[in-house]
């Protein structure tokens, strides 16, 4: 099984202008973001993989972080050590 996430590429393209410089939302981070998923989308033969990380820690090589990424997956309320987000 194979995860999508499927966009209009119009309301995509709108989002982008809307938080571009200049953009009635300016934002940074956010421009940066909905960027990058279009030129994801662009890409549409590749396959993609998000990997988080937290400080030094990453799922790949951390089974705690694994652990904790696991647990959000199925929607548990944790925290991640030393996490100040939540």
């Amino acid at each position: 099984m194979t995860d999508e996430v499927r966009i209009d590429e119009v309301i995509l393209n709108q989002a982008i202008a809307l938080v571009n410089v200049g953009g009635e939302c300016e934002h940074r981070l956010l421009y940066h973001l909905i960027s990058q998923i279009a030129e994801m989308g662009y890409r549409w033969r590749s396959e993609y993989k998000i990997t988080l990380f937290n400080d030094e820690a990453e799922a790949d090589f951390d089974d705690e972080y694994a652990h904790y990424l696991d647990q959000k997956a199925q929607r548990r309320n944790v925290v991640w050590k030393g996490s100040e987000e939540e």
